[in-house]
C-alpha cells in the first residue's frame, strides 16, 4: 500500500448543479473557475500518472461551514478525476471519508490523502 497527501489551499465549495440556458445545459462560470483553480493546485503537486485503484480517499477540510459534505466531495472528485485517479467509479474508489473543521475563509484548505488498497 502506498499513501499520497496533497494540500489544496483554497476556499471550500460545493459541486454546482447544471443550469439551463438558450443553448442547453451548462455549469455556472463561478463553479468552472473554482474547478480550474483546484485542478491547477492538484497538478502543481501531482507528477504521477492517475492511479487505477482500488483506492481509499480521506478528505479533511478546514473552512466555513456553508457547504454540503456530499457536494463538497463531488466538487473535489470532479476536479481530480483523470489527474489523481483514472476514474471515480466506486470500483476504483470504494472508500471515502470526509471531516470538516471550522476555520476562517482565509485559512481554508483541503487535505486529501489517497491510499492504494490491495486487491
Amino acid at each position: 500500500m502506498a499513501s499520497y497527501t496533497l494540500e489544496l489551499k483554497m476556499a471550500l465549495f460545493s459541486k454546482a448543479r447544471p443550469r439551463l440556458g438558450a443553448h442547453g445545459a451548462f455549469m455556472p462560470h463561478a463553479y468552472k473557475e473554482k474547478q480550474r483553480k483546484m485542478r491547477l493546485l492538484i497538478r502543481d503537486q501531482w507528477k504521477l500518472d492517475p492511479l487505477e485503484g482500488p483506492l481509499r480517499l480521506e478528505i479533511e477540510c478546514w473552512g466555513e461551514g456553508r457547504v454540503d459534505a456530499d457536494n463538497m466531495i463531488g466538487a473535489l472528485m470532479d476536479a481530480a478525476n483523470g489527474i489523481l485517479w483514472f476514474d471515480d467509479r466506486v470500483s476504483i474508489i470504494p472508500q471515502i471519508s470526509v471531516s470538516w473543521h471550522k476555520a476562517k475563509k482565509a485559512e481554508s484548505r483541503w487535505l486529501v490523502t489517497i491510499t492504494t488498497l490491495e486487491t
